[in-house]
């Protein structure tokens, strides 16, 4: 039986590659058959909201058997968020997250709050990715990450934009491979 692995994508209609949402192309070809790579389009994506997309997610992890959580910017931030306030805590094999942002209080729909800080500090692998040239979330977000979360492990990367829209991902591969690995 493959591991699934769920990637939630972010704000904005997401890029296609092989008529699909980019990110399963990218990490099933890394990851290889052992793996079986889902990154659905989420509830309008154009203008978010974290209900809709935290239901969307709760119904993803309903039909999959421990999976990897894989989240890109809005989406990880949503993800992070969804894994924070859920009683009982989500059985799921690592959580890695891509160019996320990390939002103040000035946006209480999506902003952690200290008890869900609090309540993230037992999950792991945690994992967080940021390009030092994202020109949409600024690369000081990693380091309020790295402060918050101090048993996460945070990966600094450059040339990778805000998108991530590469032809492969090695490090994230790597790291689900040897953090989270297959079923």
């Amino acid at each position: 039986m493959s591991q699934p692995v769920i990637v939630i994508h972010g704000a904005g209609e997401p890029r296609q590659r092989q008529g699909k949402v980019y990110w399963e192309p990218l990490l099933e070809n890394g990851l290889g058959p052992e793996y079986q790579v889902r990154a659905p389009r989420m509830p309008h994506p154009e203008d978010p909201h974290f209900q809709a997309w935290a239901e969307r997610i709760d119904h993803l992890l309903e039909e999959s058997d421990r999976p990897v959580l894989v989240g890109h910017s809005f989406g990880a931030s949503v993800v992070l968020k969804f894994v924070a306030q859920a009683d009982p805590q989500l059985a799921f094999r690592g959580l890695f997250l891509v160019a996320t942002p990390f939002w103040k209080t000035g946006f209480p729909e999506f902003a952690l709050t200290a008890e869900e800080l609090d309540r993230l500090q037992s999950v792991s692998p945690m994992v967080f990715y940021h390009s030092q040239d994202d020109s949409e979330v600024g690369f000081d977000h990693l380091g309020q990450y790295a402060s918050a979360l101090p048993h996460a492990l945070t990966r600094g990367l450059d040339g990778r934009g805000h998108e991530f829209n590469q032809e492969s991902f090695p490090e994230l591969v790597a790291d689900i491979h040897r953090l989270a690995g297959p079923a």
